[in-house]
């Protein structure tokens, strides 16, 4: 007789007779299981199709009783074999229990009264639902932990060859191909195979992470601020009238200052608690599970060989210009590129820090008095002026495909070519050239010559009548950025905006707003490196926002010559120019038309080599008229897409293979051609360790017809840090649960990868100036500059503690206490402390940095966790807000307690989180 699943089901025997207290018991016991082996089968069949070997056939060795090897192709079907045997198996099982269980439902039936049989059967279902619950959560989890184990050994198996430089790739056709290296060392560093082998993973690689601290943390945040938006829509909803009036602006991505949580909705606040506290549970149930790691043992001891050296300030790591692979060269070598690289009289002057202030802050004073005329929102005006901006710094990326062999071990600065970027990111323009941005790039579709993407370009081939004498080219333009003409690049603006600003959404500005902006965007031009100030003088900026389409804007003027001449096709991507033409001469002179448009700008041509013309990710060839195109990825090209083992969600990964399949069919011109595109990307994706059986290419799952088309962007995002498929895969079923999967989508957000935690772009800028500084001495040099941040300050006479928050440079902010504190005033935390705790005698503070958190919501919610979790004295409860039931929860999962001040000042990569 089968046993009970389940001890609730004793409680619904205690009436039965006692003459039919076993055939009761057998009838519920068939009951639950059933429920298990539905779902056994369910697992076992799942199994089957993905190839997954259960552990229960693992443990068997069979390699070593038949005398096999492990990966042979023989034990890995006695495997299968032996798996459909079981699932054979467990499917008589099920139809015998099924048998069993309708016999001993009718004898009940028969027996028992009716009004008692139906409420056993009532609970029995309840019971088994529950069952089924859990037996499903398991095998899910177990199923899930099993694709993952043979991902990664078939991953280990098949880029065994990928992870090595020295070894040939052998493709379908029998021909050696060599990998190309996925890592470049320069300046002769000596680096561990282990470091070299964490590299290869490639810059996008995650590790993966157990939930932890901050895991929670990063859930409070997303909590949080789905609650804020959940109630915002509730009450634009119930009163349309208040929204805003005026142009009508998109989601501005700049956090604000303010933050003024919305009042409860009594529409949410279930829905919300509900799905909180299951979402509560879900980190519970999977806080102490330790995750498998996707870095070996020596990869790990690489990873921090890496670290090691660059707090060591021995190295520097950077992201290639075009392949985009880590590049590793000594720290001395990286500061002599850049030395050589400002030399450059003819592209930057020295500047000082008083031009700085005076540039940014007139800019500031131009945006409010526009936006004013303008009549612009306030909340759009004081959001997008940046009173305290970020520096912009300059970093050069090393153009690896213009190296020499033999230059690799050089320490010559000048055998390396660079790109400059001056990252802008918080500097004084970036908010203002983000709305300019908003209405420039509008007028890209009225330029005739321009491709938005290879569709576009390929639509333009297909509807080209070519002949038998018809001739193809492509041209490049070098060094298009530094080379523009900003007064040029603004006339052809100007003309473009006066043409069509009355098709466009200028969202509330006139022309001359506009172009009055983009002159004071250009002018402020100044940027920091190593502490010195530099001003561009010539060109644009790479990394300023505006760059892209005021250089799509300037080659227009330069190419219109050419398109008067009407060749047969001239179609540009930014600098790379496709032109066809009737004959070989009329190619030479547009192309020599093309060089003396302008004294800097100077074109490169490229003719088709073996027939072949390459073009974006496409070749062309163009044969007695007849047209043919297939995929294309450059020799120069690293391949590197997200690595299989990266801690990523298994659909992100799905995707990103599919739509390159997708695209290496779409852009071949026939069967041939498609064949051997599909080759290429398949190779592409063996080489970033997917697999090539198992592993599913093709069109991502499409939406079936009778589902309602609901947009994502109509819908609110719930920021998830991803952990796993299982842990994301409870979320979305909670949400649908819930009823909230119409109005929410969850947002995945993979752990740190190796960019994020290798390189650092302002490495030579983050310094303190202000001397004997009491928040760097307890932490990193330059955590004083920092923004957006929750610090603690503490009394050194009685160590009572202040917890805050700001969205400004740190330094402002403690100034403010360090003032209050000085003039004793009752109305800040500290002077009130100096005049009811210290009998107003002055005295010192240490302060700390907790946490880097940009948004100012998920500051806030931080701040008022950390402070009730401590219940500080010098905290006032009107300061921060008010815990709500919902994520009051968290407070034990997030661990808000204070780390030790030695701990505080341990350097490390990156904004990290003090547990």
């Amino acid at each position: 007789m089968p046993r009970l699943n389940d001890r609730r089901t004793w409680l619904l025997l205690n009436d039965v007779p006692a003459n039919f207290f076993r055939l009761v018991k057998e009838a519920l016991s068939l009951r639950q299981k059933i429920v298990v082996l539905k779902q056994t089968t369910h697992f076992l069949q799942r199994c089957l199709q993905h190839r997954a070997i259960p552990n229960f056939i693992r443990k068997k060795k069979l390699h070593e009783v038949c005398g096999l090897p492990v990966d042979s192709r023989q034990r890995q079907e006695l495997q299968l074999r032996i798996l459909r045997t079981a699932l054979r198996s467990k499917r008589n099982q099920l139809f015998s229990s099924l048998n069993k269980c309708m016999s001993k439902d009718l004898c009940c039936e028969r027996y028992l009264p009716v009004c008692h049989w139906k409420k056993i059967v009532g609970e029995s279902k309840t019971i088994c639902d529950s069952i089924r619950s859990n037996v499903k959560r398991r095998l899910q989890n177990k199923f899930s932990r099993l694709v993952e184990l043979e991902g990664c050994r078939d991953s280990q198996c098949q880029v065994s060859t990928s992870n090595s430089v020295d070894h040939p790739q052998t493709d379908s056709s029998g021909e050696s191909e060599s990998i190309p290296p996925r890592v470049t060392v320069i300046g002769g560093i000596n680096l561990s195979e282990d470091a070299l082998s964490v590299l290869d993973l490639g810059p996008s690689f995650a590790q993966v992470r157990s939930i932890g601290r901050e895991v929670p943390r990063r859930v409070l945040c997303g909590l949080q601020a789905l609650q804020d938006n959940l109630r915002r829509n509730a009450k634009l909803r119930e009163n349309p009238r208040e929204r805003l009036a005026g142009p009508n602006f998109p989601a501005i991505p700049f956090p604000s200052l303010y933050f003024r949580p919305q009042d409860p909705n009594p529409t949410v606040y279930v829905k919300f608690r509900l799905f909180a506290t299951s979402v509560y549970e879900i980190l519970r149930r999977n806080i102490h599970r330790r995750p498998t790691s996707n870095l070996t043992a020596s990869q790990k001891r690489g990873l921090n060989e890496l670290i090691d050296l660059v707090n060591s300030k021995t190295i520097k790591i950077s992201v290639s210009d075009k392949g985009g692979e880590f590049v590793v060269m000594p720290r001395s070598l990286d500061i002599a590129i850049t030395e050589s690289h400002l030399q450059d009289v003819s592209l930057y002057r020295p500047s000082s820090e008083n031009e700085y202030k005076r540039q940014y802050r007139r800019l500031n004073r131009v945006w409010s008095d526009i936006a004013r005329t303008a009549d612009l929102p306030k909340t759009v005006s004081t959001r997008l002026r940046c009173d305290l901006p970020v520096c912009p710094v300059l970093y050069v990326l090393i153009k690896t495909h213009k190296l020499p062999p033999n230059s690799l071990s050089s320490l010559n600065p000048l055998d390396f070519k660079v790109r400059p970027i001056i990252s802008s990111v918080g500097g004084p323009t970036d908010r203002i050239s983000w709305l300019l941005n908003l209405v420039l790039t509008q007028l890209l579709t009225f330029i005739p010559a321009h491709l938005s993407n290879t569709m576009k370009f390929l639509d333009q081939l297909r509807e080209t009548l070519f002949r038998r004498n018809h001739v193809i080219e492509s041209f490049d333009v070098t060094s298009l950025y530094t080379n523009v003409s900003n007064g040029d690049a603004m006339q052809a603006t100007h003309e473009l905006l006066n043409t069509h600003a009355g098709s466009i959404n200028m969202y509330g500005l006139t022309v001359s707003q506009v172009m009055t902006l983009v002159k004071e965007c250009l002018d402020c031009s100044i940027f920091r490196w190593s502490g010195r100030y530099f001003k561009q003088v010539r060109g644009l900026a790479m990394g300023q926002r505006l760059a892209p389409v005021l250089a799509i804007a300037y080659m227009s003027k330069i190419e219109k010559p050419v398109l008067d001449r009407r060749p047969v096709l001239y179609c540009r991507y930014v600098d790379d120019c496709f032109v066809a033409c009737s004959t070989q001469k009329e190619m030479d002179k547009c192309f020599e038309l093309l060089n003396s448009q302008a004294d800097n700008i100077r074109f490169a041509r490229e003719k088709p080599n073996d027939k072949w013309l390459p073009f974006l990710n496409m070749q062309v060839q163009l044969e007695r008229g007849f047209l043919r195109t297939k995929w294309y990825r450059k020799p120069t090209s690293k391949n590197i897409l997200v690595h299989f083992r990266s801690a990523h969600p298994r659909k992100i990964k799905r995707a990103i293979t599919a739509n390159m399949i997708r695209t290496a069919k779409m852009v071949s011109s026939g069967g041939q051609e498609q064949v051997e595109s599909v080759e290429l990307a398949k190779k592409v994706a063996l080489f970033n360790g997917y697999p090539l059986r198992e592993w599913h290419y093709g069109r991502p799952p499409q939406r079936k017809p009778h589902e309602p088309r609901c947009e994502n962007s109509e819908k609110v995002p719930f920021c998830l840090p991803f952990v796993s498929d299982s842990v994301s895969l409870d979320v979305r079923m909670t949400l649908r649960k819930c009823g909230l999967d119409d109005t929410v989508r969850v947002v995945e957000v993979p752990p740190r990868n190796l960019k994020q935690r290798l390189v650092q772009n302002r490495l030579y800028d983050r310094f303190c100036t202000t001397p004997h500084c009491i928040i760097c001495s307890n932490g990193r040099g330059g955590d004083c500059m920092t923004s957006g941040v929750i610090y603690v300050i503490t009394c050194n006479l009685c160590g009572d503690e202040y917890i805050g928050e700001t969205g400004r440079p740190l330094i402002c902010r403690v100034k403010e206490h360090l003032d209050g504190l000085k003039k004793s005033r009752p109305k800040t935390p500290l002077g009130d402390h100096r005049r009811h705790h210290h009998e107003d005698i002055e005295f010192g503070v240490s302060i700390r940095v907790l946490m880097r958190e940009p948004t100012t919501s998920a500051r806030k919610i931080l701040e008022a966790f950390w402070i009730n979790a401590k219940n500080l004295k010098m905290n006032r409860k009107e300061e921060c807000l008010a815990v709500t039931n919902e994520l009051a929860p968290f407070l034990d999962l997030c661990g808000f307690q204070l780390p030790p001040a030695s701990e505080v000042g341990v350097r490390t990569l990156g904004p990290t989180h003090c547990d």
